[in-house]
């Protein structure tokens, strides 16, 4: 595999002054947004939640969040609209580890369990041993009287242990733990996706009968692991408006987040969607994996799982209605070198300025232009 190239900021600003005019010629970059879906009357369900009472979860594989943003120099023009339209949280930094595998335990464990650097099946080593007999959020959901369901794209039969075609089992963390994987009743938790999603979209054709929490694994093309991004983008493009359309979203208090495993040296895209969420918003707070945890624990009362998400801080700002904490640092839609910009003018004097925006990636291996293969990723 290709080791990680690391490209450096270059920031080239080239300032004119100009004596004698002014002007102010107002340019703005424009992204195409996401219909928003009809507003309808909301009713509370009987396990009524802070922010919300149904939440989709969809957890991609790993990416900076600029292969993602268009304006930041990424390919996904979809997920690019739907951070603008809803909330992005662009200082999310996962759980600050490597490879995939102990960042989805950390959002369904509360910690990695050490299997930083490993990324093999259920109860394979110390680390997965030490998983195998934890507590999990399944557990903390149906002990509030709550219900939940994973559904994994590709995945041949409920509850499979192992890697099988498109479906690879450790972007499945529920199996790592016994008390899901060894039990039946549980294990009909833990389902085949169906082709585009179906199952989930099934289930969300009922507010009575939806889950609760619903997690959604897609296999590592779609989850932009092994595929171009583009056609992760074009996946979602077509799955998540027909989410939000769905009769959960449309008379319920519901919400999804899109998320990434992990990243290599920048943040991940993490967005919310949903009626509830506020429109047009962002926040540069430095969140993590175990953020997200504590936002699911916070909304329903749950007790934390271990002390990082316990001491994390939740992600209610993005909910309306409730307080911002107060940083917005987003990457910005950088001004096109062509244009020349009157930033002020006063007594006759104008002061010209034409910027140039070259935005640093990560990459884990060489990037042509989309055409190409999707980038090298390090070896898992």
């Amino acid at each position: 595999m290709i080791e990680p190239t690391h490209r450096s900021w270059v920031v080239m600003v080239l300032s004119l002054l100009a004596i004698g005019f002014t002007m102010a010629p107002s340019i703005t970059a424009s992204v195409a947004t996401p219909a928003m879906p009809q507003d309808f009357p909301r009713v509370r369900a009987a396990a009524s939640g802070l922010y919300f009472d149904h939440l989709v979860l969809i957890v991609l594989e790993g990416l900076n969040i600029c292969d993602v943003l268009t304006y930041c120099g990424g390919y996904a023009p979809y997920l690019t609209a739907l951070s603008d339209a809803y909330g992005i949280a662009d200082q999310d930094h996962f759980c600050n580890v490597h490879p995939g595998l102990p960042n989805y335990l950390c959002l369904t464990g509360g910690t990695d369990f050490g299997c930083g650097g490993y990324n093999e099946g259920p109860h394979s080593n110390a680390c997965t041993a030490t998983a195998w007999n934890a507590t999990n959020i399944a557990d903390r959901l149906e002990g509030a009287g709550l219900t939940w369901k994973a559904y994994m794209e590709d995945m041949p039969s409920p509850c499979y242990g192992a890697s099988w075609y498109l479906y690879e089992v450790r972007r499945n963390p529920f199996v790592y733990y016994r008390d899901i994987a060894t039990n039946a009743t549980r294990c009909a938790h833990v389902v085949p996706s169906g082709d585009n999603a179906s199952v989930l979209l099934g289930d969300l054709a009922s507010s009575s009968a939806a889950p609760n929490y619903l997690w959604l694994s897609p296999n590592s093309c779609n989850g932009m692991h092994t595929c171009r991004i583009s056609v992760g983008d074009r996946y979602l493009s077509a799955l998540i408006p027909r989410i939000l359309n769905s009769t959960v979203f449309q008379t319920s208090r519901a919400a999804v987040v899109v998320t990434f495993a992990e990243a290599y040296g920048w943040p991940i895209y993490h967005v919310w969607a949903g009626p509830g969420v506020k429109k047009g918003y962002a926040s540069s707070y430095p969140y993590s994996h175990f953020s997200l945890l504590a936002t699911i624990e916070s909304n329903w009362n749950l007790a934390p799982l271990t002390p990082n998400d316990r001491d994390a801080a939740h992600m209610g700002e993005f909910f309306q209605g409730q307080p911002s904490r107060g940083l917005n640092e987003p990457p910005p839609h950088p001004i096109p070198a062509r244009y020349v910009i009157v930033i002020s003018g006063t007594g006759g004097i104008g002061v010209l300025v034409a910027s140039v925006i070259l935005f640093r990636r990560e990459r884990r291996g060489s990037r042509g232009p989309e055409t190409a293969d999707r980038p090298d990723e390090p070896v898992e």
